[in-house]
C-alpha cells in the first residue's frame, strides 16, 4: 500500500546541474510540511556520482546498471512506484517560487473520475500547453499531453498498458492516444506553470539527430503505423498557434517587432537587452551577454555590438542618441526607475523610448521566465515612465501576439 498520494518519476543521464536545481525547486514549493504528499523517485541513468542530494525520505534514487532512456527510465520508476497518481518529469525542468501548490492543483483535476492525465502550461512545450496557446478557460480539455511534466492516473496507466519503450520517439503521445481511446479526458490546467529549459539531455547525447526532421518522420510513422492515420491527424490537428512566439517575446511573425519598427526614429539607435535579435538591423545592441554566446533561456545566441548591463550606467554620451528601444527587459531589471532615468540620460531631447514587456492583463508574467522580477500593464508602465519627470508617453499598443503590448514615449 502506498505511504504517499504521488509518486515523481524523474530519468536522469549525467546531467546534475539541471536535475539539482529541479529537484531543489520541487522540494522548495511545498504547500504543506505533510511529507506523505509525494516522493521523488531519481532514476539514474548515467554515471553514479552525477546525482547528489542531501538525504531526505522524500527523494529515492534508483540507480541503473546502464541507460535505459526516457522511456526505460520511466518504466524502471514504475516497478517501484506504489502511489495512485505519478508525474512523469524531465531533469530540465523547473518550479517557480509562487507554484507551491501546483501538485494540488494538478491532482484536484482527478475529482473528474472520467481524467486520465493532466498537465501544466510552460514556455517549451508543442501543443495548448504552450503560454503562447492563449485559451480563455483555465482549465481544459487537450487531445494529446507533453512529458515532460504530467500527471498520470496510475489506475489509467495500468489500464492502457503502461509506457511503450519500443518507440522512436512520441511516448507522450502514444500515451494521450491510448488514454483516449479507453474513454479518458486529457486536462491542461494553466493556473500552473512549470519552467522547461527544453532539450538538455537530447541534444547532447543526440547530438544532430534530437528533434531534427529525421526524428520526428520516423516518430510520426511510427504512430501512424499503431494507430492508424484518424487517430493520429485527429491527434495531432490544430497543435500550433497561429503566431507561435520565442521565449524572449519576439515570435515567427513578430507583430510586436512590426509595430516597434513603425515608431523607430533617427539614425542612431540603441537596442537594451537586444539578445539574438535587433528589431532594426542598424541598431547598436547592448546585451549582458556577448556576441556569440549562448543565451539559454531562449537557445540561440547574442548578436549584441557592446557587452554591458544595462541597467547600469550606458557607455554613452548625454543626449547621443535618438532612439532607445527596449524588448523584454524592464520586466527582468530590480530597480527599472533608476534604469529609464540613466536612459533618458543618453537620449536626446524629443528622442524616442519604444518600450516591449509582456502584459499581466493578458496572462501571469512573472513565472514565464526565473529571471522576471516585475510585472507590468499598460497602466502600471505609464506610470513608472511619467513618474520619471523625463518622459511623456505618446502612444500604448497592444503587440497582437497575445502576450505583450508596446509603449512609445518621448523625452521631454
Amino acid at each position: 500500500m502506498a505511504s504517499n498520494l504521488i509518486d515523481l518519476i524523474v530519468p536522469t543521464f549525467n546531467n546534475v546541474n539541471y536535475l539539482g536545481s529541479c529537484v531543489m525547486s520541487i522540494l522548495a514549493n511545498r504547500s504543506h510540511d505533510d511529507d506523505s504528499m509525494f516522493k521523488i523517485y531519481i532514476i539514474n541513468n548515467g554515471h553514479k556520482d552525477s546525482v547528489k542530494f542531501p538525504e531526505t525520505k522524500l527523494i529515492e534514487l534508483i540507480q541503473c546498471e546502464k541507460n535505459l532512456g526516457w522511456e526505460g527510465g520511466l518504466k524502471r520508476g514504475l516497478e517501484v512506484s506504489k502511489a495512485p497518481f505519478v508525474i512523469f518529469m524531465n531533469d530540465d525542468t523547473f518550479v517557480p517560487h509562487h507554484q507551491k501548490d501546483w501538485m494540488s492543483r494538478l491532482v484536484s483535476r482527478f475529482k473528474d473520475t472520467r481524467v486520465g492525465a493532466v498537465g501544466p502550461s510552460s514556455n517549451v512545450v508543442m501543443g495548448m500547453q504552450n503560454i503562447f496557446n492563449i485559451n480563455p478557460a483555465t482549465v481544459f480539455n487537450a487531445k494529446f499531453l507533453i512529458g515532460f511534466c504530467m500527471m498520470v492516473k496510475r489506475e489509467a496507466l495500468d489500464k492502457v498498458g503502461g509506457v511503450d519503450d519500443t518507440l522512436p520517439g512520441g511516448d507522450d503521445i502514444d500515451l494521450s492516444i491510448r488514454l483516449r481511446k479507453a474513454g479518458y479526458t486529457l486536462n491542461v490546467d494553466q493556473r500552473v506553470f512549470v519552467y522547461h529549459h527544453g532539450f538538455k539531455t537530447g541534444d547532447r547525447v543526440h547530438k544532430g539527430y534530437w528533434n531534427s526532421n529525421e526524428m520526428q518522420e520516423k516518430t510520426n510513422l511510427a504512430l501512424i503505423r499503431k494507430h492508424g492515420m484518424y487517430a493520429y491527424w485527429d491527434t495531432m490537428k490544430g497543435t500550433y498557434p497561429a503566431d507561435v512566439g520565442d521565449f524572449d517575446g519576439t515570435s515567427r511573425v513578430d507583430s510586436e517587432g512590426d509595430i516597434c519598427r513603425q515608431y523607430v526614429k533617427g539614425d542612431k539607435v540603441l537596442e537594451l537587452g537586444c539578445g539574438a535579435q535587433k528589431t532594426v538591423p542598424y541598431a547598436i545592441g547592448l546585451d549582458i551577454h556577448g556576441k556569440g554566446e549562448a543565451i539559454d533561456t531562449i537557445r540561440r545566441e547574442s548578436v549584441a555590438d557592446i557587452t554591458c548591463d544595462v541597467s547600469q550606467k550606458l557607455p554613452f554620451e548625454d543626449n547621443s542618441v535618438d532612439c532607445v528601444v527596449s524588448r523584454h527587459l524592464c520586466e527582468h531589471l530590480i530597480d527599472p526607475i533608476s534604469a529609464l532615468i540613466d536612459w533618458s540620460r543618453v537620449i536626446k531631447a524629443g528622442g524616442r523610448l519604444i518600450i516591449a514587456v509582456p502584459n499581466q492583463d493578458i496572462q501571469n508574467t512573472i513565472p514565464m521566465n526565473p529571471e522576471h522580477v516585475h510585472a507590468w500593464n499598460p497602466q502600471s508602465l505609464k506610470t513608472m515612465i511619467e513618474i520619471t519627470g523625463k518622459f511623456r508617453v505618446l502612444e500604448q499598443l497592444d503587440a497582437g501576439n497575445y502576450l505583450s503590448f508596446v509603449t512609445i514615449a518621448e523625452k521631454i
